[in-house]
């Protein structure tokens, strides 16, 4: 089983924002962050022995509100899909420290995982920071020294590599040794040889997905604009189709 969490922002009203800190030109805010998880399982891998989603396995839910609440309503949809049947357990994100606390409150001992194409993001950050574009052939060289490094799962080089970087800035600097000290902290968590001698996913393309598709698609288009309440009930009928709910709530709703 694997469980998948991402964050998207969403367009609301300007109520909504209030005494928030935004990205808009005077610092206003102007989206809300919707939280969105997925359940997904896997029973086999292909004849090149890449791992298979289930057909039809992948389950969401997603909501504008809180770490907590939000990890409850994750770990209620894993135990309904099985959580305690299953005979592995992988969480898949990017780098962010709220996916990784829920992790551990709630799905202690699963295999954590980061997004490899996450990961390679950060290693072009450091690249990008510190060559110039004449420079462009030593860039390709280096970042694809780093990859090799990476889909090995020898993290340790790969923090060496950008260790020994050599920046002309204190802006360089600090991005250097941010980018050095992600590698460090999710180090566990990009064991990519080993995951994938075991048949799993590295990749966490299904909750992104998700986004573009529970969210985006329905919340995000031009014009529109939504509370938080009305937001949430949308993502929860969205959660519903797209999770192969939709006769089983109109089920529930008329016994109720």
């Amino acid at each position: 089983m694997y469980i998948g969490m991402d964050e998207t922002g969403m367009p609301v009203v300007k109520a909504e924002t209030a005494g928030r800190r935004g990205k808009g030109e005077e610092g206003e805010g102007k989206t809300r962050a919707v939280k969105l998880g997925c359940v997904f399982t896997q029973t086999g891998v292909n004849e090149k022995g890449f791992p298979v989603r289930d057909e039809d396995s992948t389950s969401y839910v997603g909501a504008i509100e809180g770490t907590d609440p939000f990890g409850y309503r994750l770990y209620g949809e894993a135990l309904r899909r099985g959580l305690e049947k299953a005979q592995q357990v992988s969480v898949m994100g990017d780098g962010a420290p709220w996916i990784w606390n829920l992790a551990e409150e709630h799905f202690y001992g699963a295999t954590q995982i980061i997004d490899l194409y996450h990961a390679r993001e950060h290693y072009w950050n450091a690249a990008r920071s510190v060559f110039g574009a004449a420079e462009e052939q030593i860039l390709n060289q280096w970042t694809a020294a780093r990859r090799k490094e990476l889909d090995q799962g020898k993290v340790d080089q790969v923090i060496k590599a950008i260790r020994n970087l050599c920046p002309s800035s204190e802006t360089q600097d600090k991005i250097l040794k941010g980018e050095s000290a992600y590698f460090e902290k999710n180090a566990e968590r990009m064991r990519y040889a080993e995951f994938r001698s075991q048949g799993l996913f590295v990749g966490s393309g299904v909750v992104e997905a998700g986004c573009r598709t529970v969210i985006g698609q329905r919340l995000k288009q031009s014009g529109m604009h939504w509370t938080v309440k009305g937001a949430n009930r949308i993502i929860a009928l969205r959660s519903c189709i797209l999770s192969g709910r939709w006769e089983d709530f109109w089920e529930y709703r008329a016994a109720g």
